[in-house]
């Protein structure tokens, strides 16, 4: 039990007799339990003017003693490292604490839960140091203030004795700018001292077919920067081809030998919906090398892969076809059908007809066809007669070729470019005199009558 708690006790029990020396006694019990502490907190204030404790804080190289301090400048997303640095020529005797840090678009991280002991020789009086270290990122250009950093110390005074208390760091400054004109505040970025990228495959079998997976693994590490400002490079975009399901990001911050160093792992596990081929893209990312003060660009390499397909998905990609073909072959069935109703009680189509004996190669029928069809069409016995029109010369490269196709029709000739010239001679002509008489009823139906005799003069 403390002598406050005594002295209390001493006052607050019961039966106590309040003599003054009983009361006396409580009050220098009181008091001398009270005073030690009053007198310790002041006390680092005056090992602090005496110069047996020093506290100091910088941004960027350490500043020499006497030196004019002028703001640091920095680019936006590079790590800054503040230090702060508690020195005394006796010994720290408790553990320091530092107060928390917040800044308006900053973040301030504390990544080395431990301090840097080591000791220094000054004026011949050894000085021992403890160095704490706190990262700071900066994330839009301008000009920031750190504030006063409390920091709790424990140091042994001249007398033997422990003293602790708060002492507080100046305010410091430091500017920040883009690093180059190709960034801007709206485009990802991040910076960097060194960067390695690392992408894996895996599949669910070598061969791949509809319902299998494909695991793309894309691991991004910095060094001298945050886990939270490396980019996130998958898109995860699902295609009629493939479903993708993101796994969890896993962030990484880890300080090692001195070096701050973070990691990005991302994670996408694509599941094959459709068979064939199929590209999982490309991506890129761009970050500023704040050691070489240059920008670097990084592009992450796709891959083309080929799936089969099952029964299911393969009726399922083409069904779309499967329905088309399918309403072609039942119109086709159905015009067939009606056109054999239809030429069941009516004589076949004379081309038909033609088409049938010209592929059997049936010559004397071919012959009796053609000149059955002159006679339907002109009422005439010799071909070399039929007088055509310009553009059915024009079609047959002259009445010349007319007049030959009909003599080799007469001689006997088995050649069936000739009687197919001949056929379509026959079938133009009677083309066009259904063209001309229907031309002329029209014309005779839109011709202007004559005038109407005047009736009033024969009548008078």
């Amino acid at each position: 039990m403390s002598r406050y708690d005594l002295a209390l006790e001493a006052v607050q029990s019961k039966g106590a007799r309040f003599t003054a020396r009983s009361w006396l006694l409580s009050m220098v019990l009181l008091f001398s339990s009270v005073f030690p502490i009053l007198a310790s907190a002041a006390d680092i204030y005056d090992l602090q003017k005496n110069g047996d404790v020093e506290l100091i804080a910088w941004v960027g190289e350490k500043p020499k003693s006497g030196d004019k301090i002028t703001p640091t400048k920095v680019s936006v997303n590079e790590q800054v490292i503040l230090n702060i640095e508690v020195a005394t020529p006796r010994w720290l005797t408790g553990g320091t604490r530092i107060g928390s840090i917040e800044i308006p678009n900053v973040i301030a991280k504390q990544r080395n839960q431990l301090a840097t002991n080591y000791t220094e020789r000054v004026n011949g009086t050894t000085w021992s140091r403890q160095r704490w270290e706190v990262t700071l990122y900066p994330m839009t250009s301008g000009e920031f203030v750190i504030p006063t950093v409390p920091v709790r110390i424990q140091v042994s005074a001249p007398d033997g004795s422990n003293v602790g208390g708060t002492l507080y760091t100046q305010p410091i400054k430091f500017e920040v700018s883009l690093p180059s004109g190709l960034l801007d505040n709206e485009t990802p970025w991040f910076s960097a001292t060194e960067v390695d990228v690392d992408q894996q495959w895996q599949r669910s079998s070598d061969e791949l077919k509809v319902g299998d997976a494909i695991t793309r693994t894309i691991t991004i590490k910095a060094k001298d920067s945050l886990s939270v400002l490396l980019p996130d490079v998958l898109t995860n975009e699902s295609t009629q081809q493939f479903q993708a399901y993101p796994q969890p990001n896993r962030l990484d911050d880890a300080q090692e030998r001195g070096d701050y160093r973070s990691s990005r792992v991302e994670e996408t596990v694509y599941v094959i919906q459709q068979g064939g081929e199929f590209t999982l893209p490309d991506f890129s990312f761009q970050w500023w090398d704040s050691r070489n003060q240059r920008l670097e660009s990084v592009v992450i390499k796709g891959e083309v892969f080929e799936a089969k397909h099952t029964v299911q998905s393969f009726i399922k990609a083409y069904m779309s076809v499967f329905i088309s073909v399918g309403l072609a072959l039942v119109l086709c069935v159905a015009l067939f059908v009606s056109l054999k109703r239809y030429y069941k009680n009516r004589p076949t189509p004379s081309w038909l007809v033609f088409r049938r004996l010209l592929k059997q190669g049936n010559w004397p029928a071919l012959r009796t066809f053609i000149y059955r069809q002159l006679r339907t069409e002109t009422t005439q016995l010799e071909l070399d007669k039929v007088k055509l029109s310009k553009a059915q010369l024009g079609k047959l490269n002259g009445q010349k070729r007319w007049v030959e196709d009909s003599e080799a029709l007469q001689q006997g000739y088995e050649d069936k470019n000739v009687f197919t010239r001949l056929w379509r001679g026959l079938s133009n002509l009677s083309n066009d005199q259904l063209n001309s008489s229907h031309s002329r009823s029209i014309f005779s139906r839109l011709k202007i009558p004559k005038a109407l005799p005047d009736l009033k003069n024969k009548t008078k």
